[in-house]
């Protein structure tokens, strides 16, 4: 009755929140050159500070509910599980020694979350604070150039021409 081991779990390097500083950092923040861009930067900052974004709406949603105390209570709660669960834990999660799978606890954590939110009534503070949250979300993606070598931008080989004044140019 051997049983094989389980392969060691593989940590994704976009659920463990970014620090703020890095987040916020002012000097990352620029126009785009183009459409494209905007679109390629809104993707690589989703991917890279998912979780902050995450945290961020949030804090907008919690916010909105300060005249529903009761709520409040309820939603501090869970979020901090959500936080503790999902956001800043690497490793799985374990009871007595057993590997809980990672869709059981966020399931668990999303049937919690629609019940309190069927209790408490706050659908549309919801409502209201996703879409703000939203639109934080895409003008920090837009505005903040993804830390990445220029090899992995797709406008990387133009972008080394304005470094070099004859750009990838032998002289004849």
């Amino acid at each position: 009755m051997s049983s094989q081991a389980e392969p060691p779990v593989a940590t994704t390097s976009s659920s463990v929140l970014r620090p703020w500083p890095q987040f916020l950092d002012l000097s990352a923040l620029s126009l785009p050159i183009s459409f494209s861009e905007s679109t390629y930067r809104v993707t690589q900052n989703l991917r890279y500070f998912l979780p902050n974004y995450v945290v961020l709406t949030l804090a907008i949603f919690l916010l909105t509910l300060i005249t529903h105390p009761l709520a409040l209570i309820f939603f501090l709660v869970i979020s901090a599980a959500w936080i503790y669960f999902v956001l800043s834990r690497d490793e799985p999660f374990t009871v007595l020694d057993y590997d809980i799978d990672q869709r059981i606890v966020v399931g668990f954590l999303a049937v919690s979350t629609l019940g309190a939110l069927f209790w408490t009534h706050v659908w549309t503070k919801l409502f209201v604070s996703v879409i703000v949250g939203a639109v934080i979300v895409l003008v920090h993606g837009v505005l903040r150039a993804p830390e990445e070598s220029l090899e992995d931008s797709p406008y990387g080989s133009l972008l080394n021409v304005v470094d070099s004044p004859r750009g990838e140019y032998a002289s004849v």
